[in-house]
């Protein structure tokens, strides 16, 4: 399942940052949880991978998680939430990418993961 356009919409994307804007009446959040919504652990993952894959050109698969921390919840607001790429690098035909989950100045999570590219 694609996320973009259902979970989040890309505001935009410049160098290794993209500003992201989550959408409060996607589904997923009507199940987690209604009334008090939470951005899922796993669909913050698909959006790292879904704006790796829009920087890289190609398709991605994830093969390792080396790092993942949620330091505070991330709910759907009017803010909008940056994807910072800190460090993106090709190691052969691995994907490297480490960063965080920044709104209004705050870190929702931190990740290091490597994707490999999509068969």
């Amino acid at each position: 399942m694609k996320l973009q356009d259902e979970l989040y919409t890309v505001v935009e994307i410049n160098d290794n940052v993209a500003r992201i804007r989550l959408l409060p009446e996607c589904a997923i959040y009507q199940g987690h949880f209604p009334g008090n919504p939470v951005t899922p652990g796993v669909c913050q993952v698909g959006i790292v991978e879904e704006l790796a894959e829009k920087i890289y050109g190609f398709g991605l698969v994830l093969h390792e998680v080396k790092l993942l921390k949620y330091t505070d919840i991330l709910r759907p607001s009017k803010e909008i939430v940056e994807v910072c790429f800190d460090k993106m690098e090709m190691d052969g035909d691995a994907v490297i990418a480490k960063g965080t989950l920044v709104s209004g100045g705050q870190i929702f999570t931190k990740f290091s993961l490597v994707f490999g590219k999509e068969a």
